[in-house]
C-alpha cells in the first residue's frame, strides 16, 4: 500500500498550539461548542494540511477493531470509544472521530472495558491479556495495558514489535515522539502512546498554584519565570518558604481544623517527578544502544540536596498529603490545596477538572528545572500509563495497524484541540497563561525507562520517604538497589538480543 501521509514537522505542533489558543479565547459559557465561530489563519493552514492527508483506500467489510481496556482509572479519560453523544464536547469529539473512522474504512470499533474494582487493581487488565494470549485466543486486536504491571508480556513474547509493522508510521507527530524515543530499545518497540490515548494528556504531572493566595502574599505569579527559563527548584523553594506558617499550630502536622499553611500539598509520588523534571533518569540508553542505571550521578545527588530542603515536612515547605483526594480528616492533597492550606499542589493535569468549585483562581506551571542552564522543562507522566499494544494472537495485523494509525491521526487533528478547550472551559485552567504553560508541558513530556519497565522496584519509594523527612542521605539506598536493578536490565537486554 502506498504511503498515504504527508510528513509533519515541528511546525505542525506549533500550529496545534496556535489553534488551541484561538479556540480557548472564545465564549467560556459555550461548553458544548467544538467549532470556532470564524476561521482564522491558523485554522486555514491546518485545514490545508488536513487536505493533504488522505484516508487509506481500504474497505474492511464491517470488520471489527477489538480493543481491551479498563473502564476508568483515577478520573482520567482512558477509554478509546464512548457509547453515545451526550452534548459534552470531549465525549462528542471522541464519538464523532470513531464514527468517521468506521465510515471511511468500513469497520466497527468494539471496546471491551473491564470495570476497575474498589481496590484499584489495574493488574486485572494485564492478567486478562496474558491469559487470553497464553490460550492462543484471537480475542482482541489491540490491548491498552500498563506495562509496568507486567513486563513479562514483552519478555515472554506476547506482544508484537510495533516498529516492524509498516502501516504504523511512528515518526509522525500524532504519535508521542519523546516516549517512542525513550522506549524503543535495540530498534524494537512493544507499546506506544499517541493522540488517541487521552490518558497521556490527563496524566501529565504539573504544579497547581493558588493565584489569590499568591497575590495576598505579594508574590509574583511564576509564569514569566517559566517563560524566561528561570523556574527552578531553588525559586520554587523561595515561594514555599515565603508562605509556610504555623499560624498558631504547634507543629506542621495536618489537622482538619488546624491553621498551618504549607508551601506544597504533595502527592506521595511527587519526589520522583521533581528529580525527573531536573533531568535525572533512573535508566539511560547510551549512544551505542547499551542500557545503563544512571541515578547515582553527581547531578542526581545535587538535586537530592535541593529536594531534601524543598520537600521537608518539618519546616512546612511541603506536606506529604494523603492520596484520598478530598478527605479533610486525612488531609487529601486536593482538599488541602482547595481550602487554602497550601500555595502549590502536585497533581496530574486531570485534577483541574476536580476543582470546579474552588473559589480561588488557580493556575498551572511545569515542575521546575534543576537550574537555569537546563535546556527544557521536563514533564513526567504517570508510570502506570496505559499504552497501545498488539498481541501476537492478532491475525489481522495490517488492518489493525491501519485503523490505529487513522484513529491516532484523527485524534491529533480533531480531538486534542477539543481536549485542551475542554480542560479550560469546564472551569479548569482559568486563564490563557495556564494554556501557554499547558503547551510547554505537552511539548516536553516523557517517561522514565526504569519505571516503565519496573526495573527499579522500591527504590523510588525509599528515596521519597527520605526526602519527605528532609533527609538527603540516599546514596546507601541507591547502592543497595543497584545490583538488582542492573540484573533486571541485563535480563531484558538478553531478551532483546535473542
Amino acid at each position: 500500500m502506498a504511503r498515504m501521509y504527508r510528513r509533519r514537522t515541528r511546525a505542525g505542533i506549533l500550529l496545534l498550539a496556535a489553534l488551541l489558543l484561538t479556540g480557548c479565547a472564545g465564549d467560556r459559557n459555550a461548553e458544548t461548542e467544538t467549532d470556532a465561530a470564524a476561521p482564522t489563519e491558523s485554522m486555514t493552514e491546518t485545514d490545508a494540511q488536513e487536505a493533504a492527508w488522505q484516508y487509506p483506500d481500504v474497505n474492511y467489510g464491517g470488520g471489527e477493531f477489538r480493543i481491551l481496556n479498563l473502564d476508568q482509572l483515577w478520573d482520567m479519560f482512558i477509554r478509546i470509544d464512548v457509547d453515545e453523544l451526550n452534548g459534552e464536547a470531549l465525549n462528542d469529539a471522541v464519538y464523532n472521530r470513531n464514527r468517521t473512522v468506521e465510515d471511511k474504512l468500513n469497520c466497527k470499533i468494539v471496546e471491551k472495558c473491564l470495570e476497575n474494582d474498589a481496590g484499584n487493581t489495574i493488574t486485572r487488565v494485564t492478567d486478562l491479556a496474558k491469559q487470553t494470549i497464553m490460550a492462543n485466543e484471537d480475542a482482541y486486536d489491540v490491548m491498552y495495558l500498563p506495562i509496568n504491571q507486567n513486563t513479562s508480556l514483552i519478555t515472554e513474547g506476547y506482544l508484537l514489535d510495533l516498529q516492524a509493522i509498516p502501516e504504523l508510521h511512528l515518526d509522525e507527530t500524532w504519535w508521542d515522539q519523546d516516549i517512542i524515543g525513550t522506549t524503543t530499545l535495540d530498534g524494537k518497540l512493544y507499546f506506544v502512546s499517541g493522540a488517541a490515548n487521552l490518558m497521556a494528556f490527563d496524566s501529565m504531572w504539573c504544579l497547581f498554584f493558588d493565584e489569590n493566595m499568591m497575590a495576598d502574599q505579594g508574590l509574583a505569579e511564576p509564569y514569566d519565570l517559566v517563560r524566561e527559563g528561570k523556574w527552578t527548584i531553588d525559586k520554587l523553594a523561595e515561594y514555599c518558604a515565603a508562605v509556610a506558617n504555623l499560624n498558631g499550630d504547634e507543629k506542621f502536622t495536618w489537622k482538619k481544623d488546624g491553621k498551618a499553611v504549607w508551601g506544597i500539598s504533595a502527592h506521595i509520588n511527587a519526589p520522583e517527578k521533581f528529580y525527573f523534571s531536573a533531568n535525572n533518569r533512573t535508566t539511560t540508553v547510551e549512544p551505542d544502544g547499551s542500557i545503563r542505571f544512571t541515578l547515582g550521578t553527581d547531578r542526581f545527588y545535587s538535586t537530592i540536596d535541593k529536594l531534601a530542603v524543598l520537600l521537608s515536612g518539618k519546616t512546612g515547605m511541603t506536606l506529604k498529603a494523603s492520596t484520598t483526594d478530598f478527605d479533610p480528616d486525612a488531609g487529601g492533597y486536593v482538599y488541602v490545596f482547595t481550602t487554602r492550606r497550601s500555595l502549590f499542589m502536585t497533581a496530574e493535569l486531570k485534577a483541574s477538572l476536580l476543582m470546579r468549585d474552588m473559589e480561588d483562581n488557580f493556575g498551572i506551571v511545569p515542575f521546575p528545572k534543576y537550574d537555569e542552564a537546563q535546556e527544557n522543562y521536563q514533564t513526567n507522566l504517570v508510570f502506570q500509563l496505559f499504552y497501545m499494544t498488539i498481541p501476537t494472537t492478532n491475525t489481522q495485523v495490517s488492518q489493525t495497524a491501519t485503523i490505529a494509525e487513522v484513529l491516532t491521526h484523527d485524534s491529533y487533528e480533531k480531538v486534542i484541540p477539543v481536549y485542551y478547550q475542554n480542560v479550560v472551559e469546564h472551569k479548569g485552567l482559568r486563564n490563557e497563561n495556564s494554556i501557554e504553560m499547558l503547551e510547554i508541558m505537552r511539548a516536553n513530556r516523557g517517561v522514565d525507562l526504569g519505571m516503565i519497565f519496573n526495573w527499579v522496584g522500591s527504590l523510588r519509594e525509599d528515596i521519597a520517604n527520605k526526602l519527605f523527612n528532609g533527609d538527603n542521605q540516599v546514596a546507601s539506598i541507591v547502592e543497595k538497589n543497584k545490583p538488582k536493578i542492573e540484573s533486571n536490565i541485563a535480563e531484558f537486554v538478553e531478551f532483546l538480543h535473542k
